[in-house]
């Protein structure tokens, strides 16, 4: 099951509104975040703590980690 969002973000002085979807399989759920063109996967991982998962290219590392921060930082929120 699907579900689009919007992630509202304030990076650098700058209010950005990142497009997004949950994808809920059978006991767990990721989060689609299109950054920049590039869509990354961001879930939970055995210590219950967001990380990246690319899905071409390794796109993660071309995109500043302290966006990524910023962004994992708001799907807790959401998550919580």
């Amino acid at each position: 099951m699907e579900h689009y969002f919007e992630l509202p973000l304030r990076y650098r002085e700058e209010d950005r509104i990142l497009k997004g979807r949950l994808v809920t399989f059978a006991y767990s759920y990721k989060f689609f975040i299109v950054i920049d063109g590039k869509e990354l996967v961001f879930e939970r991982d055995d210590e219950h703590n967001f990380r990246v998962v690319a899905t071409e290219s390794h796109h993660e590392n071309t995109i500043d980690q302290e966006l990524l921060a910023h962004i994992i930082e708001a799907l807790e929120r959401r998550a919580a």
